[in-house]
């Protein structure tokens, strides 16, 4: 079985331009925990997980050690989240992607998500375009759904 018989092809893709704002309603509206970034010339160039946005809300770990006392100080977190609401693309987003493409067995898909310890895997043709979106939730129901017959 190939990574093709799988896959959702109703993929959300990003350009490097698309703000922190409309990354967030695509991720909270969709229900997708990945979103990958496409250039000009719709090739892949990055991704963005619900983490990443997360992660750039909350502060590092370094803003708690350099100042414990102002490490609660809530109100000054909110007031960041206003000011990353015009952050793009580009400066969130992970710019080393692990993909698949659409020929690769589903095995050695898998077995690239749960090394990489990631969900889920851009899926890409061989114009390197963006085509579909595969999770490990997607392989596990179509082998059990072909083996358990």
């Amino acid at each position: 079985m190939k990574i093709r018989d799988v896959m959702s092809r109703q993929v959300f893709v990003v350009s490097l331009d698309t703000t922190f704002r409309e990354l967030w309603k695509i991720i909270s509206k969709r229900h997708v925990n990945a979103i990958p970034v496409i250039d000009a010339n719709k090739k892949l160039v990055g991704i963005i997980t619900r983490e990443d946005l997360l992660k750039s809300i909350y502060p590092d770990y370094k803003d708690f050690i350099d100042d414990f006392s102002s490490a609660s100080d809530f109100e000054h977190m909110e007031e960041k989240v206003k000011d990353l609401l015009t952050i793009r693309a580009k400066n969130l987003m992970s710019r080393r992607v692990i993909y698949t493409r659409e020929e690769t067995p589903v095995m050695r898909a898998l077995s690239r998500m749960i090394v990489r310890r990631v969900n889920q895997l851009p899926v890409l043709n061989a114009k390197n375009a963006v085509v579909g979106v595969v999770t490990k939730g997607d392989v596990f129901y179509a082998l059990f759904r072909k083996h358990m017959k």
